[in-house]
């Protein structure tokens, strides 16, 4: 049994996988193997991963028809044999101490799950996003129904697969999988189950992960691919039924109003400097999101304090979402198209986190 099994699906990624595989083979943990799993490529990725698999023993290569990212994830996690399982995107990449640093802490603390930092690539540099818990204090299943479902509802800062190790014995004994009849936030279902079931959870104060936020990616065509009637989606999921959470109705529905009001202005900011779409389209699409009547019912419900909002951009918003000032909206659409910049993002940011308090590192090197 090898000490952790990380899995990657791979799609068309011929030009950039071998940083990937590099980055996993030059790791200071040997004793692992890296599943790839060609979910029906139609460029050369998977005769990339051939090549290297006859290099070194510890790539398996699985060669499917396409059938998207959880069925990919779930075909390496059948046949995985680590102790801990981990999962990386196909053009992201590792610092050589990455597995062997999470395992070793992992077996430490007799984690069921264990959680580093996150580092974003993002307008021009990488930034380390700061653990939202302590690092280093082990939290029971009680501290995570009241702490970490509560955030997984609300919040964006667990969603990932990629900055985690998950016990292999854990993820079999409740079958914890990607679901298969979702297009996205496949990674937040699938945390979803594994943090409801354990019993020992750690963070840690590493960070070994690189994480590019691509805008050309695939995954960024927004309004093709319809993240609004996602976000409508996950605010109407049933939790109860679907993950078995514990935790109170009128919780859920609080929660999960937060997460639907913070998606509508990532969304609105994202969607108005969509360039895969025309403007006609990107004004029409956030007039849908900012007149959505589930979207009214949440703004008229809760107020600002309640829904957690501090930035500026997102109290504009909110205003208009409650007072529906489709004039307004409109202006701040066109105000996006003709100012933005990387710097006057980051500025903002910088701004918003003064206000709210929260930190963040950067690291001055560039994408």
């Amino acid at each position: 049994m090898p000490k952790v099994s990380i899995i990657i699906p791979v799609y068309n990624a011929e030009g950039f996988i071998g940083v990937t595989i590099e980055s996993l083979l030059n790791q200071t943990l040997t004793d692992c193997e890296y599943i790839f799993v060609n979910d029906g490529s139609t460029d050369n990725s998977l005769e990339v991963l051939q090549r290297y698999a006859v290099k070194d023993t510890r790539i398996v290569v699985i060669d499917q028809a396409n059938q998207g990212i959880s069925i990919a994830r779930n075909s390496g996690v059948n046949i995985s044999t680590g102790e801990y399982i981990g999962f990386m995107d196909n053009d992201d990449y590792v610092k050589p101490d990455m597995f062997e640093t999470l395992y070793n802490d992992a077996v430490a603390n007799n984690a069921d799950i264990i959680v580093s930092k996150t580092i974003l690539g993002r307008d021009g540099k990488y930034i380390i996003k700061d653990s939202i818990f302590p690092a280093g204090l082990v939290y029971d299943n009680a501290f995570i129904q009241d702490n970490i479902i509560t955030n997984l509802l609300k919040a964006e800062d667990l969603f990932a697969v990629w900055n985690k190790l998950y016990k292999r014995s854990h993820i079999d004994e409740f079958n914890v999988r990607f679901p298969k009849n979702r297009n996205i936030e496949e990674d937040s279902m699938f945390n979803f189950q594994a943090f409801n079931k354990a019993s020992r959870v750690i963070f840690t104060e590493y960070s070994g992960y690189y994480y590019k936020d691509v805008v050309v990616n695939e995954s960024r065509k927004l309004i093709e691919r319809d993240y609004f009637a996602r976000a409508i989606e996950r605010y109407l999921f049933d939790y109860k039924k679907e993950v078995g959470l514990v935790t109170k109705d009128e919780d859920i529905a609080r929660l999960t109003a937060i997460r639907l009001i913070h998606r509508v202005f990532y969304l609105f900011f994202k969607c108005a400097l969509d360039g895969f779409a025309g403007k006609k389209t990107r004004y029409n699409y956030i007039k849908n999101m900012i007149t959505n009547p589930l979207v009214r019912n949440v703004a008229a419900k809760y107020n600002t304090h309640t829904l957690g909002i501090n930035g500026y951009f997102e109290r504009v918003v909110f205003f208009i979402i409650k007072s529906q000032a489709i004039i307004i909206m409109g202006v701040v659409i066109k105000m996006l198209q003709l100012f933005y910049t990387p710097k006057l993002s980051e500025f903002l940011r910088t701004l918003n986190k003064t206000k709210t308090g929260e930190q963040q590192n950067v690291i001055k090197k560039n994408i």
